[in-house]
């Protein structure tokens, strides 16, 4: 794929990654729980290389704040810049480079995206002297994103499949 296809493949992603929780939210659906920004993420790596898929990632919860104010700037959507960089790029490189089996690469992506938010708050604690048990964080930061874990392992698989065969776009 050349350089202009996959960087507007990567400007796609940050926009449905704005568009999807937009409409979570009009709905009074509760992004904490649903992550509907991290479905675009995880959709759109597959259509494009690791790091294209990494800077869509860390770029998207910047852009959202940004732009709607949703999640606020530090330290949450700072925090979520780190695991969505991550999901990204694990999602794309486990898919496109090592072919694994899209529903291992869905839960190991999930597993090191929240394994690097958790340390992305442990570093922030540290460092920005930030009012956040990070322990605390994580545990309500998985635990409220179980619907959320759920929905993802429903629609991610599904969506791919489809986009590849629908539109038939090329895999990163």
């Amino acid at each position: 794929m050349n350089n202009t296809k996959a960087m507007i493949r990567g400007a796609l992603i940050i926009a449905m990654g704005l568009l999807v929780p937009t409409v979570f939210h009009l709905t009074s659906v509760s992004g904490a729980i649903f992550l509907p920004m991290h479905l675009p993420i995880l959709v759109g790596a597959a259509f494009v290389n690791p790091w294209i898929a990494l800077v869509a990632g860390a770029l998207t919860p910047l852009a959202s704040s940004i732009a709607t104010g949703m999640p606020p700037l530090f330290p949450i959507a700072f925090l979520m810049t780190f695991e969505l960089a991550v999901y990204g790029w694990t999602m794309s490189w486990l898919l496109n480079k090592k072919r694994v089996n899209i529903y291992a690469a869905l839960i190991i992506a999930m597993i090191a995206g929240r394994t690097a938010l958790g340390l992305a708050a442990v570093v922030t604690t540290s460092l920005f002297a930030v009012q956040l048990n990070p322990f605390m964080y994580m545990k309500g930061a998985i635990l409220t994103g179980l619907p959320g874990m759920a929905l993802q392992l429903l629609l991610v698989p599904v969506l791919i499949k489809a986009l590849s065969a629908s539109l038939q776009f090329r895999r990163g």
